[in-house]
C-alpha cells in the first residue's frame, strides 16, 4: 500500500485509546494492526462502526468455512469490485490459509471466464469462486451453480463430520451467501468513500505484472504483458492467433507460475516467467506505417520485445499457435540463438494451396460480401471496399467471428458452441475476434495468404538446419478436421530427416490434444498445459 495515502473524501476518525467504547472494541479484534483506515472511516458513525466490527469479526473468524474458501470469494469480490484495499488487506490472509500464487492468480483474473482451467483449484474451490462471481455480479445466482456448490459442501460436511448432514449443508452454504454479501457491502464503502486513498489504484496482482507499449523500429507499438514469478526463473514467450489477442493465454498462465508438483513424478516443478504480446494490428499493437506485415516481421516484432524489456536470452521458449505458431518457425529459421526451443501449434510451414482464395473470401465477407477475385485484383483500396469501413468494424467483423469461431472450435470440443460445456470461452473468443481491429485481420490475412517458410531468406538459415535445441509441434485432434495434425507430423519427420543427421540433435517432436481445435489452450487447457509443462520441464 502506498504510504501516507489518504481518502480524498473524508478525513477518517481515529478516537485515542479509553475515549471510545467502539474504538476500544475495534482495537481489541485488530490487536496488534489497531484502528485500520477502513475503521476510521466507518467511526464517522460510530453506532454502524461498532455493528459492523461484530459482524465482520463473525464472519471472518466464527464460521465453519474453511479459510481458503472464505478469503477466495473475499479476495473475489475486491477484484470484480476494483475494490484494492480489500485486496491488499485479504491477499496475505489467503496465503496463511494455503493460498498459491496459481490460484490467487485465477481469483484476480476476473476478465477470463468461469470455470477455470482444472487442476489449479480444487472442486470446493472452483465452485465457491464461481457461486461469489455469479453474486457479485448478477446478485442473483442460478440454480446450476448454486446445486453445484451445495454438492461440494455436502462432501465438505462429510469431511467435517458433521451428526446432520443436510443441516450442516445448508449452514455452509447460508455461511458463503454472507461472506459474499458481506465483502460486498466493504468493498462498496471503500470504494466509494476512496479509503486510504485507493479509490483509483488498480487492484494488485499476486506476482509481478507489467503493462508495456513498446516502439518497434517500423513506427508500430506492440502491447505486451510481463509476469515475473523471480529474476531467475526461466522466460517463455507467448505469440497469438490471428483474429485474438494477449489474453488468449489467460487459462494456461496459471500452469506456467505454478510450483505444484508433477501429477505423475510427484517431484516439484519449475515456474516459467512469461512474456505475452498481441501481435501487430491486434489488440492494443498498431500497424505499421507501411503496409508490410509478413510472418518474418512478427518473428522480428519478437526479437525487439526481448531486447526492449531486457529479456535474457537464450529464453527457455517461444510458443505460438496459428500465424503465433508460424511465427515462431520463422523465428527458429532466423533467430536460434535467442531461444533453446519453439513450441508451434496449429499451423504449417507455408500458404497451403487454395488459402490465398480463402483469405481473400474472409475479407470480403468483412467488408459485405465483396468477391475473391475483387479482393486479390484490388485490394481493400485503403478501406473503400464493398460497404465500407463503418460496416467492416460494425457488422463485418461479427460475421466474419460467426463464421470463424465454429469452425475453430468443432464438435466435439467443449467450446463447439454458446450452449456448450465451456460456451463462456466460445463467447469470449468470438468477442475478441469482433474486437480484432479491421486493418490488424486484413494485414495478417494477407501475411498468411503468402509465406513459405521452407525457403531461406537474406537474413535466415534453412529451418530444418536450425541449431535451436528442442522444438515441438503441437495441434488438436479437431483441427481441420485431423488434417492440421496430420501435416504436422509430415512436417517432423521432414525435419527430423534433416536435423538428424547431426546425431546429437534432439528429434522434433508431436503431440496432439485430443478433442481440442484450432485453440487447443482455451477449450482443453488442462490437457494443452500438460502437454507444454511436459516438453518444458523435460530441458
Amino acid at each position: 500500500m502506498a504510504a501516507n495515502k489518504t481518502s480524498r473524501v473524508i478525513s477518517g476518525r481515529y478516537p485515542p485509546p479509553g475515549t471510545s467504547v467502539v474504538g476500544d472494541a475495534i482495537r481489541a479484534r485488530r490487536g496488534a494492526r489497531g484502528i485500520t483506515p477502513l475503521d476510521a472511516a466507518l467511526l464517522h458513525v460510530p453506532p454502524v462502526a461498532g455493528g459492523w466490527n461484530s459482524l465482520l469479526g463473525a464472519v471472518r473468524s466464527q464460521g465453519k468455512l474453511p479459510g481458503d474458501v472464505r478469503e477466495l470469494m473475499i479476495l473475489r469480490v475486491a477484484a470484480i469490485n476494483r475494490a484494492t484495499f480489500e485486496w491488499i488487506q485479504h491477499e496475505p490472509a489467503g496465503r496463511t490459509d494455503g493460498l498459491n500464487t496459481a490460484q490467487l492468480y485465477i481469483i484476480r483474473d476476473e476478465a477470463a471466464p468461469l470455470p477455470p482451467a482444472p487442476g489449479i483449484l480444487t472442486q470446493l474451490q472452483t465452485s465457491a469462486l464461481m457461486f461469489a462471481d455469479a453474486s457479485t455480479r448478477n446478485v442473483k445466482v442460478g440454480d446450476k451453480l448454486t446445486n453445484a456448490l451445495k454438492r461440494d459442501l455436502e462432501a465438505l460436511a462429510r469431511q467435517q463430520g458433521a451428526e446432520n448432514i443436510e443441516e450442516r449443508t445448508e449452514d455452509l452454504l447460508a455461511e458463503v451467501a454472507l461472506v459474499v454479501a458481506t465483502y460486498n457491502m466493504v468493498s462498496r464503502f471503500l470504494v466509494a468513500v476512496d479509503v486510504a486513498g485507493l479509490g483509483d489504484d488498480a487492484v494488485p496482482w499476486p506476482i509481478e505484472r507489467k503493462e508495456h507499449f513498446m516502439s518497434m523500429p517500423s513506427s508500430h507499438t506492440i502491447h505486451a504483458i510481463t509476469i515475473t514469478i523471480s529474476p531467475d526463473a526461466p522466460w517463455i514467450v507467448f505469440a497469438n492467433s490471428l483474429l485474438t489477442n494477449l489474453h488468449m493465454w489467460s487459462f494456461l498462465i496459471p500452469y506456467l507460475i505454478s510450483s505444484s508438483p508433477d501429477t505423475v513424478t510427484r517431484k516439484p516443478r519449475k515456474p516459467f516467467n512469461v512474456l505475452i504480446h498481441s501481435q501487430r494490428g491486434h489488440g492494443k499493437s498498431t500497424l505499421p506505417e507501411s503496409d508490410s506485415t509478413s510472418i518474418p516481421s512478427l518473428a522480428s516484432d519478437i526479437t525487439h520485445l526481448l531486447s526492449s524489456l531486457n529479456i535474457p536470452t537464450p529464453v527457455h521458449a517461444v510458443v505460438g499457435v496459428s500465424q503465433g505458431g508460424a511465427a515462431s518457425l520463422a523465428f527458429a529459421r532466423s533467430y536460434p540463438e535467442l531461444t533453446r526451443s519453439i513450441v508451434a501449434c496449429d499451423t504449417s510451414l507455408k500458404t497451403a494451396p487454395g488459402n490465398i482464395e480463402a483469405w481473400a473470401d474472409r475479407i470480403g465477407l468483412v467488408y459485405g460480401g465483396v468477391s475473391a477475385e475483387e479482393i486479390l485484383r484490388d485490394g481493400v483500396k485503403g478501406g473503400e471496399t464493398g460497404k465500407g469501413p463503418d460496416y467492416a468494424l460494425k457488422v463485418g467483423m461479427g460475421k466474419l467471428a460467426e463464421a470463424t469461431v465454429p469452425r475453430w472450435f468443432a464438435k466435439p470440443s467443449k467450446c463447439a458452441d454458446a450452449q456448450a460445456e465451456r460456451g463462456e470461452r466460445y463467447r469470449w473468443v468470438a468477442d475478441m475476434v469482433e474486437r480484432t481491429p479491421v486493418g490488424g485481420f486484413v494485414a495478417g490475412a494477407g501475411a498468411l495468404s503468402d509465406y513459405d517458410l521452407y525457403q531461406p531468406d537474406e537474413k535466415s538459415q534453412n529451418l530444418f538446419t536450425s541449431p535451436v535445441e528442442r522444438v515441438l509441434l503441437l495441434a488438436g485432434s479437431l483441427d481441420g478436421g485431423g488434417n492440421i495434425g496430420k501435416g504436422l507430423q509430415r512436417l517432423r519427420d521432414e525435419w527430423n530427416a534433416v536435423r538428424c543427421q547431426n546425431t546429437h540433435a534432439v528429434p522434433v517432436e508431436y503431440a496432439e490434444i485430443p478433442n481440442a481445435g484450432h485453440l487447443p489452450m482455451i477449450d482443453e487447457a488442462e490437457h494443452y498445459g500438460d502437454a507444454l509443462r511436459n516438453f518444458l520441464d523435460s530441458f
